[in-house]
């Protein structure tokens, strides 16, 4: 599928583009690939998520209408979130005018998968039962907002009942239904190969995750040796972003006797503990459903893109060992996961991409969750780089949260009102 629009034009025929656009929190990139008689596009993920939402959406579907003349050869959702997927439940009518050849979407989302209907049905039970407990035992006020946060975005559907920013469900229709019926709809997991992606000759792909192995999706948090900590002025560090599982009024953290009491205070802690882990159990719905993102390497003469989504500990850890190393030094383009968390991009990954070698990109802003873009791990990446990095939240956008002022964009870099270009 090629395009012949003003804007690709002004894209020399050998050269390769990833564009990001500013959505607010969330993910939407495009790939435009060298192919015969100019180039073609290829979407991954198109969300936001509804509390950090700045209103360009439309905007910024319209811009890849002109820019692909609406045709994709490929359209990627790599995994169910809503800052990944609402685009396409939101806006479903501008969508259904696209030519689309392809749909890829993790096997989790397989209907007809006996082990993918399972964990969904799990998933979803859980999200369920969640919304339940918290309306008949409501949690404080902050603790109900990140919790509420994480289950519209694991099924875009806010406690009233009321879709937010485009349902999940809306989403996942369009998306399985290969846009109504005019894709072909792949369900991939690790080690699956592609020599022409999508029919773009040359253009390869190999699925580094989610493994078939289900072993991996709770593994959440990296251990404190692979994170990027923030450390405090009096050498101490501080973990950020968390939710902490108990509530400070029973935990005990001095016993006379180093033993916790058994009178009946301890005993009602005790009965509390086991009742009430619930924004535990929230924030582990979120984390598994970023380990069942899409990681997807990407591969045109040269290059070598890697796309991971969400991708956090297990999701990595599901094939570092086996070939992190010889796949990571060889990566020329980055895509940050989980929007520069601090527990998305392991030490081991980031360092075993060669220094200068790469660029990088990160979707990002601070709105809904101020400890997101991680600075320790932004500044680690800036050097990795060599600079060559941006983050979205750097192009200025009316009302919406402002990010790191922007200044000379690095080489290979330019900007419009609403997308940052990398050309390679």
């Amino acid at each position: 599928m090629t395009t012949k629009s003003t804007a690709t034009k002004l894209l020399p025929k050998h050269k390769l583009r990833v564009r990001m656009y500013r959505v607010g929190f969330g993910d939407c990139f495009l790939l435009s690939v060298p192919n015969a008689g100019g180039h073609a596009h290829i979407l991954i993920d198109c969300g936001v998520h509804f509390n950090g939402d700045i209103h360009s959406m439309g905007d910024v579907i319209d811009d890849i209408a002109k820019v692909t003349d609406k045709k994709l050869a490929l359209v990627i959702a790599t995994h169910a979130h809503q800052d990944h997927i609402s685009g396409f439940g939101a806006f479903p009518e501008k969508f259904r005018a696209f030519d689309v050849g392809e749909v890829w979407l993790p096997w989790l989302e397989n209907t007809k998968d006996k082990d993918a209907k399972k964990l969904r049905a799990k998933r979803l039970a859980l999200a369920t039962t969640l919304r339940a407990h918290f309306t008949a035992a409501p949690p404080s006020a902050a603790d109900a907002a990140v919790i509420e946060d994480i289950l519209v975005n694991a099924t875009g559907i806010t406690k009233t009942g009321v879709s937010a920013a485009g349902t999940n469900a809306a989403a996942m229709d369009l998306l399985t239904s290969g846009f109504r019926g005019q894709a072909k709809v792949r369900y991939l997991a690790a080690g699956e190969e592609f020599a022409d992606v999508a029919g773009i000759k040359g253009f390869r792909a190999r699925i580094l995750a989610p493994s078939r192995d289900t072993s991996f999706l709770d593994k959440m948090d990296p251990p404190l040796s692979q994170r990027y900590k923030l450390k405090l002025g009096d050498g101490s560090v501080e973990e950020r972003g968390g939710i902490k599982p108990f509530d400070a009024d029973w935990v005990f953290t001095d016993f006379p006797d180093g033993k916790p009491p058994l009178d009946s205070k301890g005993r009602l802690l005790l009965q509390k503990a086991i009742a009430s882990p619930m924004d535990a159990f929230a924030l582990a719905l979120d984390k598994v459903l970023n380990n069942t993102s899409l990681v997807v390497l990407f591969r045109c003469g040269d290059e070598a893109l890697l796309f991971p989504g969400d991708a956090q500990w297990g999701n990595w850890l599901s094939w570092l060992d086996e070939n992190g190393d010889d796949v990571l030094s060889g990566v020329t383009f980055y895509k940050v996961a989980h929007h520069g968390s601090v527990n998305a991009t392991p030490k081991r990954a980031l360092e075993a991409m060669q220094k200068g070698r790469f660029a990088a990109m990160a979707s990002t802003q601070s709105k809904p969750w101020p400890s997101i873009p991680a600075p320790k791990l932004i500044t680690a990446i800036e050097d990795r780089t060599d600079g060559r990095f941006v983050q979205s939240d750097s192009l200025p956008v009316a009302d919406a949260p402002e990010g790191p002022k922007l200044g000379k964009l690095p080489a290979a870099f330019t900007k419009g009102a609403l997308w940052f270009d990398y050309i390679a």
